[in-house]
């Protein structure tokens, strides 16, 4: 059976239409695009926002890298977010102690 945890298939797939994106863009830019006068034109056939394009763009132009055209991760950062072990053991070790049937870690 074949092993699909290292696929890379949707990266590619990414990459590759934004890099379609990124030159017709600059084509637009440029005045060169037969097909499209101007960048909202351009925005509407392709489906995108202008503020989600440009993001993705400037981060290509700033780094030079097309990692940089594939997203983030979303959420918070769990380093920055998290309380010291002390303090949290602090707080379920007493509890565990009134309900010793109770998974401690799930009193938190």
């Amino acid at each position: 059976m074949r092993d699909n945890s290292y696929d890379r298939t949707i990266e590619r797939n990414y990459l590759q239409k934004w890099r379609f994106l990124i030159s017709e863009y600059e084509a637009v830019k440029a005045g060169r695009s037969p097909q499209f006068s101007r960048v909202g034109d351009f925005y509407r056939h392709h489906g995108t926002c202008s503020q989600t394009f440009r993001k993705y763009y400037n981060r290509y132009l700033q780094s030079g890298d097309e990692a940089a055209l594939l997203p983030r991760r979303r959420g918070p950062k769990w380093r920055e977010r998290r309380e010291p072990p002390e303090g949290i053991e602090a707080e379920i070790v007493p509890q565990a102690r009134h309900e010793p049937l109770r998974d401690p870690r799930r009193l938190a």
